[in-house]
């Protein structure tokens, strides 16, 4: 069977090669509902690349290996711009919670450690409890600068991974402002 195209395709088409996408992935693929409510950003991808409609369903239908690298390549992108703007994480359990500032080349940590029969550090209550108590001997709170290994991006990216999510920084910066405070 022999595949005839209907339509010419320009040099710079992923169909005749010169072509610039990454072949391994930095991060981990979207998933397919991810995908489906980033339709048009990948839309303006292929684009991008020089890929038209008719373009992306022969790739679709005949060059299953090159689609991967084309997602893939989309994910990563995804995932850079995601991980660039990211300004605060934080992690949490019943007793501990981490509040990280991620900086351009340094990350600074705030972490607030109770017993876990005090509150639940997972809830809004559980915060606003331990906020009232930080003077007491019942809460322990560290704070940490380091430069990152091996990079921003990574790091974010590898705390997302462990259980993180973005934030918007709020409670983070309650706390910094404990620090700043107590020590006058």
């Amino acid at each position: 069977m022999k595949l005839y195209l209907t339509q010419k395709l320009n040099s710079k088409s992923p169909l005749h090669g010169g072509f610039f996408i990454y072949s391994t992935l930095k991060y981990h693929k979207l998933s397919e509902a991810q995908f489906d409510e980033m339709h048009r950003e990948f839309t303006l991808f292929l684009a991008s690349q020089n890929i038209t409609k008719s373009d992306w369903l022969i790739i679709k239908s005949h060059k299953p290996k090159l689609v991967d690298k084309y997602l893939n390549s989309f994910s990563d992108l995804v995932w850079e711009k995601i991980l660039s703007n990211c300004q605060y994480l934080e992690f949490s359990t019943i007793s501990q919670i981490f509040l990280f500032h991620t900086k351009e080349n340094s990350v600074d940590a705030l972490i607030v450690k109770i017993d876990k029969k005090l509150a639940d550090l997972n809830t809004a209550e559980g915060f606003k409890k331990v906020l009232t108590l930080l003077k007491s001997e019942k809460v322990d709170i560290f704070e940490s600068s380091n430069v990152y290994t091996p990079s921003r991006n990574q790091f974010i990216y590898d705390y997302l991974i462990k259980g993180s999510v973005i934030s918007d920084g709020k409670r983070y910066e309650l706390l910094k402002s404990y620090f700043y405070n107590s020590a006058k």
